[in-house]
Parts: structure tokens; sequence; C-alpha cells
């Protein structure tokens, strides 16, 4: 049968004068109805038509195909049925028949499914109600993100209402595990975009030996296209019934910061424990900024009870920082306060607390007609603490560079610098500090370097060209050692190091051109440093290991990256004592990663009479659909482990489960799970 198309009777039926009568619906003059199909008939007394066989009809967008469609031209009404399938934008409906208005667009569509590629949902439903564009109501429906027709997991609902730019709102609601009730809810509202909606996240659900078995009840609300905010339920039977809150915004050039905040009476301490922390960041110009990091806690040991939830359960300090930042050209001003409570220390009376310390730092620059340059550091700072002097401490390093060499060949330069500083000291009684005392103290260096390199034909079969470049370094530091016992003493910057040392390095740099195909890429291959120094006078000071100013040779200190693969990294971080030939500190690693979802990483650590303990993770995808994960840390110098986190995630289309234990010294055992929705629950 050939196709008949309808242009020339629509043409017809919109130019030939009609007389209206009373309940007439005009014909309306925006938009044209356009019909394909195999076969057409018409019903002139009753300005009814007939298409039959492969039924095409397009209006304002949608395209509807059925077996057969009828159009009443004096009701604007279109039924078609048999195979029925609507297209509109996003959405997509299917089902026996429908009857569609096509001047309010509203339809109503027979045992019919409901997509929108806006969302991951399917609707079914025995009766479903196009609205309009965005809204449809189901009767008798059921929802889901699983494919059809046996899905894992379904809600049924007695009625739904759906905005498709929103939410599904639902009445008698029933959860189904395959066709097995578990849960019923007379209400519930369902997100159905993928962008972020307001609503319920799924609660998570645990056990801990030091807080018992626990449920969080997350509450996701988005409040603006830049701020959103999640409010917690904490349920914990040894310790109460605890609440959160998380907000994070944005706001113009820029500027953003996340706030949030914990409280519960706990039932274990008889008492109220939270803690607040604010981190903002205000840009008010490409020059100028203000960043906070405000932490506070109700006391010393809520890390210890609490943190576990955050992973901050063996944080050693607590700081509150802001800092102001100005910059110019080629000068910084900045200011910076610092509030620390030391978790560790009996009492926070001895802390240390920056209150504040304002900085101008100047940047290299030359020295006009000349090849020397200047920079400079400098501070003056307020610094306080319940007991032992407190005060006001003064410190600039003006500095001078001279640059020369041979260009292309060698790099070298020779600086002279003056360490100024000076004090007011308050709450000192007797001892050597003075109310007001200063100190100068110059000091000398020069540097020398030089860069070989050499690139060579490999004509591998992914490995084409080697470049390797070796950069040897000659450096040498002088300040004059005097006793500087009479000043106060807040931190290292107080006692500065009189030096005469000599430093050496080299470093060893291979990068690599690899082809595949028509493909070409360069990749780092590896990059090793090797440094080791004399000190022909005075001392130094190595915050990692101990210092013998009877020995002049320094440790050798060796810093490696290599890349074995693109998919796996060892390194290495090492110093080598000389004199004891033993490690004094080493920290070997090794890192695997198919970008796959299958990593492992094993790493080292060792400080000589300090620390020292091994760290492995492990994850893998192998066994999909499973998701495996293990993390641990081993100590050697107290022998056992310090903590265990074993975890499983079973991942399915449309749903996931996943489940951690934790195991930490002190009887410290958690227990997680967690149930995912995919495509349908809310979350951040």
């Amino acid at each position: 049968m050939t196709h008949t198309r309808l242009f020339i009777l629509l043409i017809f039926l919109v130019v030939l004068p009609t007389t209206p009568s009373l309940g007439a619906v005009p014909m309306p003059t925006e938009g044209n109805i356009s019909i394909n199909s195999d076969s057409m008939s018409q019903d002139t007394a009753n300005e009814v038509f007939t298409a039959t066989g492969h039924v095409t009809i397009r209006w304002q967008g949608m395209t509807l195909t059925a077996d057969k469609a009828t159009y009443d031209r004096k009701t604007r009404v279109l039924h078609a049925t048999d195979n029925v399938l609507v297209v509109k934008g996003d959405e997509t409906l299917r089902g026996n028949s429908i009857k569609l208005d096509m001047d309010t667009g509203r339809g109503e569509l027979e045992k019919g499914v409901l997509n929108s590629t806006t969302s991951n949902v399917t609707f079914v439903g025995e009766k479903i109600t196009r609205i309009n564009d965005n809204e449809v109501e189901l009767t008798t429906t059921e929802l889901t993100t699983c494919d059809l027709p046996d899905p894992s997991w379904k809600f049924g609902a007695d009625h739904l209402k759906v905005n498709l730019l929103g939410y599904a709102v639902g009445r008698g609601v029933t959860f189904y595990i395959k066709d097995v009730p578990v849960l019923y809810l007379p209400w519930m509202a369902f997100p159905v975009v993928r962008e972020r909606k307001s609503g319920l996240l799924f609660p998570r659900m645990g056990y801990s030996s030091n807080r018992g078995a626990q449920l969080d009840i997350p509450l996701y609300l988005v409040l603006s296209p830049s701020q959103d905010l999640v409010l917690d339920l904490d349920f914990e039977t040894k310790r109460g019934v605890g609440t959160g809150v998380d907000y994070r915004y944005i706001w113009n050039r820029g500027s953003e910061g996340r706030f949030g905040g914990y409280l519960i009476y706990d039932l274990l301490k008889d008492r109220w424990r939270g803690q607040m922390n604010l981190n903002h960041k205000e840009i008010f110009s490409p020059t100028m900024n203000v960043r906070a990091d405000i932490n506070l806690d109700s006391d010393r040991s809520f890390q210890g009870d609490f943190g576990e939830k955050s992973g901050d359960y063996n944080r050693q300090s607590n700081d509150t920082v802001v800092n102001a930042l100005k910059t110019w050209q080629n000068y910084a001003l900045s200011g910076y306060l610092r509030f620390a409570e030391d978790l560790y220390a009996v009492d926070n009376s001895h802390t240390l607390q920056t209150l504040p310390e304002v900085s101008l730092a100047g940047v290299r620059q030359q020295i006009p007609s000349t090849p020397v340059y200047f920079d400079l550091d400098s501070s003056v700072a307020n610094l306080y603490r319940e007991v032992d002097p407190t005060g006001q401490r003064l410190t600039a390093f003006p500095r001078l560079t001279y640059v020369t060499g041979l260009p292309g060949y060698l790099n070298a330069s020779a600086y002279a610098g003056l360490h100024v500083r000076g004090y007011a000291t308050q709450d000192s009684p007797g001892g050597t500090t003075k109310e007001n005392d200063g100190d100068l103290l110059p000091e000398f260096g020069a540097r020398a370097a030089t860069s070989l390199s050499r690139v060579y034909d490999i004509g591998g079969t992914s490995l084409k060209k080697l470049r390797h470049e070796i950069t040897p370094e000659l450096s040498y530091t002088y300040a004059p050692n005097h006793d500087q016992s009479r000043l106060p003493f807040y931190d290292y910057n107080d006692r500065l190091v009189g030096q005469n040392i000599i430093s050496a390095s080299v470093t060893s740099f291979l990068g690599g051109k690899f082809q595949t195909g028509d493909t070409t890429t360069y990749r780092d291959i590896s990059l090793i440093r090797l440094t080791q120094g004399y000190s022909a006078g005075g001392t130094r000071r190595d915050l990692l290991t101990m210092v013998d100013a009877n020995r002049p040779w320094t440790d050798l200190t060796l810093e490696s990256e290599t890349w074995l693969h693109p998919q796996a990294k060892f390194t290495i971080d090492a110093r080598y004592n000389l004199y004891d030939k033993r490690f004094s500190s080493a920290a070997p690693g090794v890192e695997l990663d198919d970008k796959q979802g299958n990593s492992a990483a094993l790493s080292y650590r060792m400080a000589r009479n300090q620390v020292e303990y091994l760290e492995g993770k492990l994850a893998t995808k192998y066994f999909t659909p499973w998701t495996l994960g293990y993390t641990t840390r081993y100590s050697f110098d107290r022998p056992g482990f310090l903590e265990s986190v074993y975890s499983v995630e079973y991942r399915q289309k449309c749903w996931s489960v996943n489940v951690s234990i934790g195991d930490r010294p002190g009887s410290h055992f958690s227990f997680h799970f967690g149930f995912n929705l995919e495509g349908l629950m809310t979350s951040k």
C-alpha cells in the first residue's frame, strides 16, 4: 500500500470556511499536523479522519507512531491504538492506546510505560495521564531504574504525580525486592532528574565498639544552583542522638566555602559535646583574598570519641587559621592568625598561638643596570601562650644575589643576607630574657649548576626516543655561630643555626617518546636525586634525624620516582648515615593502578628510633560485580596492626551494596553498611 500524505487535506481543513456551532472547538492557527499512513479514510459529515497501517503523526515537536489512529476535527482529539509510541523531547511514552487533546497537549495512555532521558527512572502504570510537557500522573504504578520486565527492585504506588523536572510524589508506596514487598510508606517523594535535587539520602548503618549500633539519616537540600545543605540525624545506642549540618556555597568572583557542625548529648559523659568547622575563601580581586579554616571542638577528647566518622580520630592538633593576602608586581603582604590546640599534650597551656602575624615578602627583582637582584622576607608576630614568656617578634631577611655564569653551560650565583630579629617580651620573671632585645646574624652563600643532556634513538615497538639529562649542582652556605640563649624561645626561628656547609647534588632525569599507531605521547620515566653535604664548621639542623656536630658528613640522601610502567610507579626517599653504615630514615613505596578499578600500593616508613611501620592498600574490580578493598598499617616498633579496614561492594546496573569493617587498637571495632538505588537516591 502506497503512503498517502494528508498535507492537501489539512490545507483544505484550514482554508475551508466553517460555520461555528455551540461547543465546537475552533481549529487552532498555530502549528500544522502532519500525518503519514498506509491508508486513509474520511467521514465528511462528522469530520473524522481514520489512518491505518504504519501511522506517523508529527505535531509541535511531538512524534507519535501507531498501527491505527483517528482524528476528530471538531473536538481536536486524536485517538491512537496498538503499538503506540509517543516521543517528545526527552520524554517517551509506550502503551496500548492513547487519547490526545491537540489543543492542550493533555493525553491519556492505557497500560503504558514512561521513560525520560533526563532521568534513569522507568514508570509503568495502568493509566498514564500526560498533563503537559513536564507533568504526568499515573495510577496503579511502578517505578524502577532497572531493566524491565523483571527488575531487581521497584517501588509500587497507588497514585503517582511526576514532575519530569523535579520529583515523583507517591501515595501508598511499597518497596519491592524482586516481587517481595519489604517496606511500606504512606507517602514518599523521589528525585527523577540527574541534576542535584533535594531529598532523603539513603540511610547509613553500622556498628562501632566505641559508639554502638548506628543509624545515620541524611536529608539533602538544594538551596540554589550555588548552595546546598545536608542535615543529619545520627542515632547511636551507646552515645545518644546527634545532629549534623554540612553547608556548601559558592559566591561571586570564585569565593566559596563550607560550614559543618555536629552536636550530641553524650550519654556516656552525661554532657553536650560537639564541633564546628568553617572553610572559606573570599576573593576580593585577582590580587587580594582571605582564607579561613576554623575548627573548634567542645573538648579535647571529642575527635578520639567521634572522629572515626570523619576519619580524624587520630588528629594531633585542632587548628584555626585565618590568612589574608594582597599582592603587587614585586611584593606580597599577608596577615596570618593561628590558634592551635595540641590534642596530644596534657593541656593546652604551653601551646604557642600566633595572634596575629603580618608578613611582607619581596620577590627577587633586578637592580637596574646591574647583575644584582634583591629579595626580602620579613614579618612581625604577636606570640601568646598561657604560661611561659609571651611577646612580639620582628624578623627580616633582606638579601642581595649576584647572578652570573656561562649561557648554555653554567648557572652561578652568590648571595649575602642579614637575619634581623627584635623582641618585646612580657611575663618573663627572672632568667636571662630581657624585656626588649634583638639580634643580627649575617648569612652568605653561593650556588653553581649545569645541565648535560642527550637524546637517544631507541626505535623500539613503543619507545622511540629516550632523553637523558644530568644536572650536577654545588652549593655553599655560611652563617657564624654565636650564643642566642638570651633571646626568648618560641620556635626554631629563634635559634638560627651557625653553618659552614658545602652541599653537592646530582639529578638524573629520563623521559621518553612513545608511539602507538598514530598516537605520540611524551612521558617521564625516572627522576633520581642524590645529595651529600659536608660541614666544615658550625652545626646544622635536620628535622628528620638527629645531628652530631662532631660528624661533618651529612646523611646521603636519595630521592627517586621511577615509572616502571604507565600503570606502575616506584618511589623512595631515604637517608643513609655514612658513619653508622645504616639508614637513618627510609620511605620506599610502589603503586600499581590499571585505571580500570584495580590498584595496589605498598609503602614502608622508618625513622631511626622514632617510627617504623608498613602500609598496604588493595582494591580490585576483577571479580565483577564485586569490588574488594583492603587497607592496613602494621607497626614494627610496637609490634601489631595499627588499623585494618576491609570493604566489599556488590554493584549491579541499578543498585549496589557496600560493607566496610574497621579494626584498630583499643577495641575500636566498626562496621558500616550502605545501600544505593542507582539513579534514584539523591547524592551530593
